[in-house]
This record gives C-alpha cells, structure tokens and sequence, in this order.
C-alpha cells in the first residue's frame, strides 16, 4: 500500500522495528492524529515535543519516555523546530508476548491499552545513555545478516523494555499539566461515545456549549485533521479492528457508523489504499501486518 495514500492508519514492514532520529527526519509518516496496531516507545534526546492522544497531551524532553499502546491515536508537536532527536521503537503485542517470561510481563508498561493518561517514564543521563547504546546495538542487528544477530537483537530488545518497565514502575515523570485544552477533550470524548450514531455539528454545540467553528478549530489544531476528517478516521480505525476480528466488509460498514457501503468502501479503500474486502484478504494472509 502506498504510504502517500494512508494517511491515519499505517503498515510496518516488521513486528520489531527501531529508529534512531534527529530533527531532519519526520516524526512519523504523517503530522496528523494516527494510529497503528503496534505499540510504540518514543525516548526524547534532544528537543522538546508536545504529544496528543485523543484523551490527553503532554510536554516531552530529554530523558522523558511515551510508552504509546496499539490502537491509540497519537500525535506530536515539535516545539524546538532545530533540535529534535529520539529513539522510536514499534513492536507488536506479539514480539511482547513471546519475549516475556511467567513472572514478567514486558507488556506491562503499555496496559491498561484504553487508560486515558499517557504512559511515562524518565530517565536519568546515566540511564538514557545506557539505553541509546542498546537502541543503536539493536538497530545494528536487527539489519545484521551474521548468525547471531537473531539472539543479540533479542537480548538487547528485552534489556530496553526490561529498563523501561522499571522507570515506568516507579512514575517518575510528573504531569503538572495537561497540554490537551478541555474542548477538544470534551469533542474526542463525545465522538468516542457517539462514534457509531450520527454525530452533527448542532449535537456538539449543544454537549460542549460552545460554536461549532471554534470547536472544528481546535480540534484541527491538536489532531491536525478537520472535524470531519477526524471522526472519519476513527471510524475507519474502528472498521479496520472489525475486519481484523473476522466481520464482513458489510457488518464492518455499519458497525463502524458509516450507513452507505458505497461511501464506506470508497472512504476505506481512499484512507487505507485498499478496498474492506482486499484489506482482510490481505491480513488473513499475513500481507497487512499492522494498520
């Protein structure tokens, strides 16, 4: 699928993935609200950054840590436009799974996946420089062809999230405010309700109090997609999760809240870059790994 086509929902060529970035490279394949059916760890160098989720934001900066769960939908800002290097890891709640043990669960840090506050950690210097040398070791071998580079990048993989566990444990990273303004939570909060249900402009003023205009500008300046564009989004990210458990393209269309499977599956196929019915042939064949 061509990335220049998806726009919220996106494909990794692999279950563990790891990128380390600097202000140059773009934060993610696109600066709107997205998500991913991976989990991702974010470690801030340099710089600082505003991260949105569709429940909450907050400021990150050197040593901060977001721990952000599969199917959420997440955005960054970047505060310092010359200086913004980080470590970016994807893996899937597979790849968790199966490095963790009985006793210790790896995943741990990313539950509850539905919490509304962002999962954080801090890091002193001692600590980010130990864990940027593993990130660098497993970027090396996860690429490597040598004979061994299967159980390095498995050990230096399990030495990260075993560290970050531990941070996330002990909550380091205070959150003395939340960056995400009260009526755009109000509006991500009304269409995760309604999502299903016809949601109307002159419904929103009502629940939030406030004009329609201001709300849709608010909402486009924390997500970076219009109302509409938004709550599309989500509910293709909803229709995408249903295909994936095995729904019919039909059942999908409309459990989803769209009420025309023509509109539905132009939508789709125009946001995704396959129509319903080719996207769950493709990830019952394991061609779609994550969107």
């Amino acid at each position: 699928m061509d990335d220049k086509i998806r726009k919220s929902h996106h494909s990794l060529s692999a279950e563990l993935l790891c990128e380390i970035k600097n202000v140059s490279a773009p934060f993610e394949h696109t600066t709107d609200m997205h998500n991913h059916t991976n989990h991702e760890i974010l470690i801030v160098k340099r710089g600082r950054i505003n991260l949105f989720t569709d429940h909450a934001g907050i400021e990150l900066t050197r040593g901060d840590v977001a721990l952000i769960p599969m199917y959420k939908f997440h955005r960054g800002e970047i505060l310092t436009p010359t200086e913004y290097d980080r470590i970016v890891i994807n893996v899937t709640e597979n790849v968790l799974q199966n490095a963790s043990y009985e006793q210790y669960d790896l995943n741990k840090c990313f539950k509850p996946y539905n919490d509304k506050q962002i999962h954080t950690a801090h890091l002193n210097e001692d600590e980010l420089e130990e864990i940027d040398l593993y990130s660098s070791l497993l970027l090396d071998n996860l690429y490597s062809t040598s004979a061994e580079s299967e159980i390095l990048t498995d050990s230096y993989f399990k030495l990260i999230m075993v560290m970050i566990n531990r941070k996330y444990r002990k909550n380091e990273l205070s959150l003395s405010e939340d960056k995400m303004p009260d009526i755009v939570k109000k509006t991500f909060n009304y269409i995760d309700k309604h999502l299903t249900e016809e949601i109307t402009l002159k419904a929103l003023e009502d629940e939030i109090h406030n004009n329609g205009t201001y709300i849709s500008r608010c909402v486009k300046k924390i997500s970076g997609l219009s109302l509409s564009q938004y709550i599309i989004a989500k509910r293709i990210a909803l229709a995408c999760r249903l295909l994936r458990e095995g729904s019919t393209a039909n059942e999908a269309c409309y459990q989803s809240g769209f009420n025309n499977y023509s509109n539905f599956s132009r939508t789709f196929t125009k946001q995704v870059g396959v129509s319903p019915k080719q996207f769950q042939i493709e990830y019952r064949k394991g061609v779609i790994d994550n969107i």
